[in-house]
């Protein structure tokens, strides 16, 4: 079962195109955030359609009021994705409609919710006036995505947490993937690939550690990592 997704954060179309025909078959999917998506828009996925990336992760991380996500996302109906990111913070009426429009557009994505970014940390949400700590906020959310019906988009520290609370039936997804020799960028909650898997992941999300030197190389590394 192939466990990554390459993260492909770009606004160089000819290079994720590329890059993408190389590790395609090594890969599960490949997820299109903010910085490819507003530079290129629906034309762009479509042109990873066409290249056989149908299931990608489109990571929008939605967080309105119900009546624009749900029309937000009807709005893609005409491109192919398979899962599409929403916040956990929008509330359950705001996923229910997210849900609802997802079911109603032709590629029906599976939603994907967020509960804390990896680039925050206790301090950070205290900051914000949030007086719960990463841990506690994620429990609360993954409560939130269980009763919904929606995986969940956690660090691989939380994910053994999340795991507990929303059973096998649903899906983990983890970012902040680093290897123990990469740099930890803007990241704060990083796991390594093996102990995001172990701890209860699906799937791992993984940018710059791979594409940065020989994509295949560090793909490799990363996949021999897990299989230990």
């Amino acid at each position: 079962m192939k466990k990554i997704i390459l993260a492909l954060d770009t606004t160089n179309l000819e290079e994720a195109i590329s890059i993408t025909k190389k590790v395609k078959d090594k890969i599960f999917t490949i997820k299109i955030g903010l910085e490819f998506f507003n530079s290129f828009g629906k034309e762009g996925i479509k042109k990873l359609n066409k290249i056989g990336m149908t299931n990608l992760m489109l990571d929008l991380k939605l967080n309105d009021i119900p009546q624009t996500v749900y029309k937000a996302i009807k709005a893609l109906d005409d491109i192919s994705f398979g899962y599409l990111t929403i916040h956990g913070q929008g509330g359950k009426e705001m996923i229910e409609k997210a849900k609802k429009a997802s079911s109603e557009i032709k590629c029906q994505p599976k939603i994907m919710m967020v509960t804390i970014l990896t680039a925050l940390s206790d301090d950070d949400l205290k900051n914000m006036g949030n007086n719960n700590t990463v841990i506690e906020q994620v429990k609360k959310l993954a409560k939130v995505a269980k009763e919904t019906e929606v995986g969940v988009i956690c660090s691989g520290h939380e994910a053994i947490i999340v795991r507990k609370i929303i059973g096998t039936s649903h899906l983990i997804f983890t970012p902040g993937i680093r290897m123990k020799s990469d740099n930890k960028n803007d990241q704060k909650r990083i796991c390594t690939p093996k102990e995001s898997i172990d701890n209860g992941s699906d799937k791992i999300i993984m940018g710059r550690g791979l594409i940065n030197g020989n994509i295949e190389e560090n793909l490799d590394r990363v996949l021999s990592s897990i299989e230990t």
